[in-house]
Parts: structure tokens; sequence; C-alpha cells
């Protein structure tokens, strides 16, 4: 985080994994930076499978929601996915009461997340080929 980066991208297999840097980063003075960054590592890598990992997050403001459905639609614009992990249980709280928790993916700590989340893109990958072989005449 040396270079002021709020977040640190690692590849994991399929899975690339942001790691958001500090508990105090999201708060509403750099919450567009963390947008910026994030949407920019987004959009340089078609079909980007993006885990956002919070381990290290105490305290996320409500512009961070925005952002976070920013983030989704441009996973999606790529052909990419998106899902979360390592909220802790007062910001899994804030995706409960805002139904966001419907809407996003949530794992818990990292590593289980990584082969949960490639694990649903094999059966993702497997559900689109079969249909294929079922419209075939």
């Amino acid at each position: 985080m040396s270079d002021g980066s709020l977040i640190e991208f690692t590849e994991r297999g399929v899975i690339t994994v942001g790691k958001i840097q500090a508990g105090s980063v999201l708060d509403a003075v750099n919450v567009t930076q963390f947008g910026k960054e994030v949407v920019d590592h987004v959009l340089a890598h078609p079909e980007l499978n993006l885990l956002l990992d919070f381990q290290s997050v105490e305290y996320l403001s409500s512009a961070v929601l925005t952002e976070l459905l920013r983030i989704n639609q441009a996973c999606k614009d790529v052909g990419g996915g998106l899902r979360l992990c390592g909220l802790n249980k007062d910001i899994a709280k804030v995706f409960e009461i805002t139904n966001l928790d419907r809407m996003f993916v949530i794992y818990g700590p990292v590593d289980d997340a990584v082969i949960r989340f490639a694990r649903s893109l094999t059966i993702q990958a497997e559900e689109q080929a079969w249909s294929h072989v079922r419209k075939e005449p």
C-alpha cells in the first residue's frame, strides 16, 4: 500500500482477490478513490472474477454501497463476476438491512471464498455446456 492504493490485487487461479488494505479505508474521504481503483482494474481485465476481501475493514460508509453497485456493474459489463468476503458482523448487518445481501454473493473467510467462488464458476460453465447440448436437434 506504499503507493497510496487502497486495494491490493492478487491472482488466485481463476479468481482475483482484491484485499482492501485498512479498516479506515472506506470513509467518506476516499470512497471515490476506492471505487475508481477497482473499476479501473476491472475494465483493464476482461472476464475478471473479482473477490473483494473486507477482512481488514471495520467501517463502511453508505457511499461505499453505491461504489459496490458500480463495481458489480463493471464486472458484468466485462463478462466477469463479483463476490464479497470477510465481512465482520456489523458490516454484514448493513448488507442485510439494505437487502444488498440478496444482490451480492457474500462468503466468509477469503480462503474458503476463493474455493467456493471457483466452484460456482465451474458449475456455471457445466450448466451452460449442458444447455447447449439439450438445444441441439
